[in-house]
């Protein structure tokens, strides 16, 4: 069993240096300078193989060419000037084994240590050195530092990227004022020593940082309060936020107080301290502290400006825009709540007017007043700023303007033309007078800043003087103009047969891109393609084109100018003037329209039974009067044979409201067997009698002919109370109809009596 196992373990051992042969390197390395080499030196790599084969070099994975010598197995290449960290290696082609490599770096031998600062922690007692030397290596590089204190201790580190060196070390067993150090610097192109270096203990005691705990404050100054260490001396520093710092240093036996600050302002806080002033290190910056200070009562006036509205026709009230320009930070003093406005006028102080952040102006409405504004924070209010409203006297041509940028714009005025002690120039957007800002100045001349490129401005200079202002206005000020973006959007306001009148819309301050300054109306002939255009001065909105054709199409678009240029067309307008029948279908068919509209009305006032009687009364005047029957010859006869039937009726009265009289009826022969019947009414007490004959039964023809009444009792009318325009009454149709005064014959009125004579 033994000459078993020795078998198995050769047979392994055979197998393991096979597999070993085979895997491991192929070849060996040199570098004629080693690992790390000085920046930029020239040196040779080679590599000498362990058996015959294909040779391959490489640079950085790079295959380079290399020279080989007679009968060697070696392989080589000169490096010239390398600058930085490269890999070379070799190995067969045939085989995929282990490469053999090194990798080389350039670098430079360490200077003299040199600039050794010690810092030593009360905290932790420990002696901090920081050294460097002129530059990094590159490479690496080894600090040692040793303390010839009779123990000579050595701490060693290593050398940053940058060229500073550290090391640490404990000193809380060793009694001695100072301390005496050398300084190594070391890597594989070089060494530097530098030494001895005398520390003073004292010197380098460094406090720990301190903390400010809490910080109370009022509208003036803030108290700092810190943790319990003691301190000798103290420094603090401050600012508002992202302003500069300021310093302070005081004794830390006193209180850490900080005056002469600002009100209602945010303010950063930061302390450090040293155990003396003649010795020691000042300790960390503590920890930034913030606080804020109290508000106090704002004590700067408002600046105050106003600019007066065009006043309304027949109207003796003036209005105005009061405005008014924020306080400051350090003016305000805190956080303004509102603004007190009071309008003082002939008759007496009004109501005050209160307007609330973030509003700067004020419609007023008044005649010969004054106007005070003021601002209000929780602690009081700031002094009242008093301003008359006059309307100035207007003068113009006196003032000019010149372009300094993109951004400014210089103006110049005569003094002769507008004298004053004092002058406001103010200035906004075109359409946006909120936006207004002003200046004051005294001489006669005045840089508008802070003006956008391709935006439109106007203002004014007003010239503060007794008994009145003078103000000279300016219009189109801009800086920098391109052509407008958009046109304007036309409409059709009328249009005849021969003339159309068309307005367009507004450009929006966006697109306007500069001050306008005219307008172009294009009208093109659709049939013949003639256009033809017509130049129209900015503001105008609206242009009548006169001399058309009749019956003819057009299209129609606008187009806005700079000084620029011109801008894009708006939408196409297309319209076509009426044609003389088009027009007279027109007129017939408005006419129409009028007398059916006319026409309606009066049926609606006809449904009301006032308005109904009233117009029958006055078209009873109208009707023709029906003859008395009593007047013919017939009746005269009948009188004179005694035969007479008399009917006694009331008179018709539309202001009498009475009850019928009774009425006596008497049959009397006619010789020619034609009757008559007569009524007599009895007189009343106030007016005489009239006589009426109705003619019933056998005048039936003649009663229809004629339109003659039926035989019913009269109705009732109403008792007017009051005036009014038409009387009233009943449908005409409805009524009886009454007929009075005068005598008529009826000679020529003929009575059929052929029923009378069937009769008999």
């Amino acid at each position: 069993m033994s000459s078993e196992c020795t078998w198995s373990v050769l047979v392994m051992l055979c197998f393991i240096l096979a597999t070993g042969a085979h895997g491991g390197k192929v070849c060996t390395v040199r570098s004629s300078k080693g690992e790390n080499v000085l920046f930029g030196s020239n040196f040779t790599f080679s590599c000498i193989f362990n058996k015959q084969c294909t040779k391959l070099m490489f640079r950085n994975r790079t295959l380079i060419k290399y020279k080989q010598y007679p009968n060697s197995s070696e392989v080589s290449v000169d490096v010239k000037n390398l600058t930085e960290p490269s890999t070379f290696s070799c190995n067969c082609k045939e085989e995929r084994s282990e490469p053999c490599g090194i990798d080389i770096k350039p670098g430079y031998p360490p200077h003299v240590p040199q600039n050794l600062t010690c810092i030593q922690k009360i905290k932790s007692g420990n002696v901090t050195c920081i050294w460097t030397t002129g530059k990094g290596t590159i490479i690496n590089t080894t600090c040692q530092l040793r303390v010839q204190n009779g123990l000579h201790l050595a701490y060693e580190s290593t050398m940053n990227s940058t060229g500073f060196c550290h090391s640490s070390f404990p000193i809380k067993n060793l009694i001695m004022p100072q301390l005496f150090m050398l300084l190594n610097v070391s890597n594989s192109l070089g060494s530097k020593t530098s030494g001895p270096h005398t520390i003073i203990l004292n010197n380098i005691v460094e406090p720990s940082m301190p903390e400010i705990v809490n910080v109370s404050c009022s509208s003036r100054w803030c108290n700092l309060h810190t943790d319990n260490h003691s301190l000798n001396v103290v420094e603090m520093k401050y600012s508002e936020v992202n302003g500069n710092w300021s310093t302070l240093q005081t004794d830390g036996k006193s209180r850490l107080n900080i005056s002469s600050l600002q009100p209602y302002t945010t303010y950063n806080f930061q302390i450090r301290r040293k155990i003396n002033d003649s010795v020691g290190l000042w300790s960390e910056w503590s920890q930034q502290k913030a606080a804020k200070t109290k508000e106090e009562a704002p004590d700067k006036v408002l600046d105050v400006w106003y600019l007066q509205e065009p006043k309304p026709p027949q109207s003796n009230s003036k209005c105005f825009h009061i405005f008014w320009k924020e306080l400051n930070l350090s003016d305000a003093k805190g956080e303004i709540l509102r603004y007190n406005i009071s309008v003082r006028e002939q008759m007496g102080m009004r109501n005050p007017i209160i307007a609330v952040p973030p509003s700067r102006n004020e419609r007023i409405c008044c005649s010969h007043c004054s106007v005070s504004v003021s601002a209000v924070n929780s602690v009081g209010q700031s002094p009242v700023k008093f301003i008359n409203l006059h309307f100035p006297g207007l003068v113009s041509g006196f003032l000019s303007h010149r372009t300094l940028n993109n951004y400014s714009v210089a103006l110049f005025w005569h003094k002769l033309a507008i004298a004053g002690t004092e002058y406001v120039v103010h200035w906004y957007p075109v359409g946006n007078i909120e936006a207004i800002q002003w200046i004051r100045v005294v001489d006669t001349t005045a840089h508008i800043t802070g003006l956008q490129p391709q935006q439109c401005y106007e203002g004014a200079v007003t010239a503060l003087r007794s008994p009145g202002p003078k103000m000279a206005s300016i219009k189109s000020i801009s800086t920098w103009q391109s052509a407008p973006e958009q046109g304007p959007v036309p409409q059709l306001c009328s249009k005849n047969s021969e003339s159309l009148n068309v307005t367009w819309s507004e450009i929006p301050q966006r697109k306007r891109k500069g001050c306008l300054k005219k307008y172009t109306v294009y009208l093109m002939d659709k049939l013949k393609g003639d256009i033809h255009n017509f130049s129209v001065d900015h503001p105008n909105r609206q242009y009548v084109i006169s001399s058309l054709s009749p019956g003819q199409c057009y299209s129609l678009w606008v187009t806005a100018w700079t000084d620029a240029g011109e801008g894009p067309k708006g939408s196409d307008l297309p319209v076509c003037t009426p044609s003389d029948s088009e027009r007279m279908l027109s007129l017939v068919i408005l006419t129409g329209g009028a007398v059916l509209l006319a026409c309606l009305i009066l049926l609606c006032f006809c449904q009301f039974t006032s308005v109904q009687k009233r117009f029958l009364c006055c078209c009873q005047g109208l009707l023709p009067i029906i003859p008395d029957p009593a007047n013919s010859k017939c009746a005269k006869t009948c009188a004179d044979d005694q035969s007479e039937i008399k009917f006694y009726l009331d008179q018709c009265d539309s202001s009498v409201n009475e009850e019928p009289y009774n009425v006596d009826v008497e049959e009397v022969p006619y010789p020619s067997i034609c009757t008559y019947i007569k009524s007599f009414s009895q007189e009343s007490s106030s007016s005489d009698a009239t006589q009426i004959t109705r003619i019933t039964d056998m005048t039936e023809d003649y009663i229809s002919t004629h339109g003659a009444i039926s035989g019913g009792e009269e109705e009732d009318e109403e008792e007017e109370t009051g005036f009014e325009f038409f009387p009233s009454t009943h449908s005409p149709f409805l009524e009886p109809l009454v007929l009075t005064g005068g005598k008529l014959t009826l000679d020529a009125v003929k009575i059929d009596c052929s029923e009378f004579l069937d009769r008999t």
